[in-house]
């Protein structure tokens, strides 16, 4: 797009786009108040579709494409400042330069497993008692626990388990209490594990918003039911998803995991753990009764077969060592433990580089910022996506959790039927696979998203796709799980 104004002037105004840093988030078209934006059918040299300007008649040069822009990628300008400013002979203004992408963060080389918390062999076991040992064989020695159905079968087993690997596990008076023992428990040297449901996910939030800016890594495990407040304990929801992503408060990014068998809840519980540790945060793994209670063939490889990311602990001399400090090569800080000699300050208040509280504008936005950046950097790098048929696939069906094994079902029907259908499934939820979506509509016309809950994820999914495709939302209410046949109607309704 030219900088030089031009005698045929359509709008009131224009936009101006620095191609080379945008990320395809798509803010800009979602709130363009004329819809005068698009995404081009061009990549960027970061691999996104850009914005560019295909209605500018409409254009006002209102900005609010700049004020929304994350990476001041874009603006807009009316003619007359554009006039007014080229009179002045003033330069044409351009956006600040991107911030430099962060380095892939600084990690220690992954090691084998500790064999004493392997169980190799070929076992039928629940998902609960697969996500239990899929965290003993990624290391983790501590975990906290209250009681509540469906997960509590997690912590029965780590309970019975944790003596014969050495660890502790102690089940708190309730699930405040418990998630803050876990951050102690880390703090201490250990990986640590908290387990809960719904109602115990939403007491935990505030020391999980702790966990976030204290950079405590660990992994907290929902196996979700029907809500809200006590709602079905024994029965199955998916209505925690965006819990999981804005429960607490302040901003932040999180991962966030989610099995659909109980092979995946020792696979992808490992892969927790070591997300975990890489980017020194909070990660969410975000069960389902279903997944939890179904009983199915898992095969734990032997110790040395399984890759664990250990912690980044510093080994710089005492008197250098600052527990937040980080370099613009790594924006991940290095880590200590109690009673190594280091002196460590852990505060949920805003803190600087050596963790003491430093409450004012400056430091908030370096602090948040980072936080943010350490994860959405590399958002990219952290999605995990089951495809399957999408390479003809003009009906796309969008699933996670056990409603993807329904899902897949019907979509295999519907190709039997000659149906154009593909199945994308999320195993990582957040960040969300935006770009993944994103590459599929040139050629998909239809999006098809079921969930157990009254639409979370869909919403997510409707950003992504903007409107270049249809999006058709199957919501459930939770207690039990969509039909197949449902499923494959809606297949053969959007085909039609």
């Amino acid at each position: 797009m030219s900088d030089s104004t031009s005698d045929q002037r359509p709008g009131k105004g224009r936009v101006f786009v620095r191609t080379d840093i945008c990320k395809g988030c798509s803010f800009c078209i979602d709130f363009c108040p004329t819809d005068c934006l698009t995404f081009s059918n061009e990549f960027n040299a970061k691999g996104y579709h850009f914005p560019v300007l295909s209605a500018p008649e409409a254009c006002t040069g209102c900005d609010l494409c700049g004020l929304y822009c994350p990476d001041f990628a874009i603006y807009g300008e009316r003619w007359k400042d554009i006039d007014a400013r080229q009179a002045r002979g003033k330069p044409q203004p351009v956006p600040p330069p991107a911030a430099p992408p962060a380095a892939k963060p600084g990690r220690q080389a992954p090691v084998s497993a500790d064999p004493k918390g392997v169980l190799t062999g070929l076992h039928f076991m629940d998902g609960d008692h697969a996500a239990c040992e899929g965290a003993l064989a990624a290391g983790c020695r501590f975990a906290a626990g209250y009681p509540i159905t469906p997960s509590t079968e997690i912590v029965e087993r780590f309970a019975a388990r944790i003596p014969m690997v050495g660890g502790v596990f102690i089940q708190m008076e309730d699930e405040l209490a418990s998630s803050i023992a876990v951050q102690g428990a880390v703090w201490g040297g250990k990986k640590t594990l908290s387990v809960t449901s719904g109602p115990g996910f939403s007491l935990m939030m505030e020391h999980i918003g702790l966990a976030v800016i204290t950079e405590t890594p660990g992994v907290w495990v929902d196996v979700q039911r029907g809500g809200p407040s006590t709602g079905l304990p024994t029965l199955p929801g998916q209505a925690d998803m965006m819990q999981a992503r804005w429960g607490s408060h302040g901003d932040y990014e999180i991962i966030a995991l989610v099995p659909n068998s109980p092979q995946e809840c020792f696979d992808l519980m490992i892969k927790a753990f070591n997300l975990s540790e890489i980017y020194r945060c909070p990660v969410m793994f975000m069960m389902d009764e279903v997944v939890g209670h179904m009983v199915e063939r898992v095969e734990i490889p032997s110790a040395d077969k399984l890759e664990v990311v250990p912690r980044k602990l510093t080994t710089k001399p005492k008197g250098e060592y600052l527990p937040f400090a980080t370099t613009s090569e790594d924006l991940v800080p290095e880590m200590t433990k109690a009673g190594e000699g280091y002196r460590i300050h852990v505060t949920g208040l805003t803190h600087d580089e050596r963790g003491y509280p430093a409450m004012n504008a400056a430091t908030q936005d370096k602090l948040v910022r980072r936080l943010m950046r350490k994860i959405r950097d590399h958002a990219e790098d952290l999605v995990d996506v089951q495809a399957d048929f999408l390479d003809d696939a003009e009906i796309v069906v969008v699933s996670y959790g056990i409603t993807s094994r329904i899902a897949k079902s019907a979509v295999d029907e519907a190709r039997q039927r000659g149906l154009p259908a593909g199945h994308l499934r999320l195993r990582v939820v957040w960040p969300f696979p935006a770009n993944r979506i994103r590459e599929l509509c040139p050629r998909a016309k239809v999006f098809i998203m079921p969930e157990l809950n009254m639409g979370q994820m869909v919403i997510e999914l409707e950003r992504a796709v903007g409107r270049q495709a249809k999006v058709v939302s199957m919501p459930h209410a939770g207690g039990s799980v969509h039909e197949p046949e449902a499923i494959l109607k809606t297949i053969i309704e959007a085909a039609s």
